[in-house]
């Protein structure tokens, strides 16, 4: 029964983010350059967000907002914005919102955040874009769904996007990243515990290939 209820949540959860996507297809930031912020984001987080965006060429052919949000459950969120008479091509913008502060956090403010900390921190949400990438507008439905309701899958995808960002040369800002996180007691216990369970290791990020490695097929002998 909890697992049903669980799916029916996910199922909620999926719907809510894509009507949210679809009526930020209407009403997106109005600017003819991409990537596109938000009025009034502060330079600090433009600067690093640009720095790891000239690495993420493949990117660079879509629309793209930063948007600084009020995030309840997060303190970045990566997304396509889907035009739901398109549900079934792959025709998609992106957008990324920013929360003001760290989750969880009073005094934490994204702005004053480190610099290789934020530039860590958006190569691993623009490695979730890249990750998006291999799937139609209806399979990122299906993505949502797993990523709610399977802890196996978010780790999953959580370790891919930071191999990607990894692969574009943010390696040494990946860790720093995970570093200020993990070490700073000014971050909840509560949002540690989350990024130590779903997050690549410190140790897995310094031992991470940095291009792609082919898997190969089991031979039996």
């Amino acid at each position: 029964m909890r697992h049903k209820y669980k799916f029916i949540g996910g199922l909620i959860i999926v719907s809510v983010l894509i009507g949210i996507s679809f009526s930020l297809e209407k009403t997106r930031v109005k600017n003819t350059s991409s990537p596109a912020f938000s009025a009034g984001i502060n330079e600090n987080i433009k600067k690093a967000f640009l720095d790891v965006w000239q690495q993420y060429k493949e990117l660079h052919s879509y629309g793209f907002d930063v948007i600084q949000n009020n995030l309840g459950s997060s303190t970045m969120q990566a997304q396509p914005v889907i035009n739901l008479s398109d549900i079934f091509g792959k025709n998609r913008q992106y957008k990324l919102d920013v929360a003001e502060k760290v989750l969880d956090s009073d005094d934490l403010y994204i702005a004053d955040l480190p610099e290789n900390v934020l530039r860590g921190w958006f190569a691993h949400e623009l490695g979730h874009i890249v990750d998006y990438e291999n799937h139609s507008n209806a399979g990122m439905i299906a993505y949502g769904i797993r990523y709610v309701l399977s802890d196996k899958y978010k780790r999953e995808r959580e370790h891919e996007a930071d191999s990607i960002a990894i692969r574009h040369g943010f390696r040494k800002d990946v860790i720093a990243a995970k570093k200020y996180i993990l070490e700073n007691d000014f971050i909840s216990p509560a949002y540690q515990d989350q990024i130590k369970k779903y997050y690549m290791t410190i140790r897995g990020a310094e031992l991470c290939p940095d291009e792609l490695v082919p898997v190969l097929p089991k031979v039996e002998i």
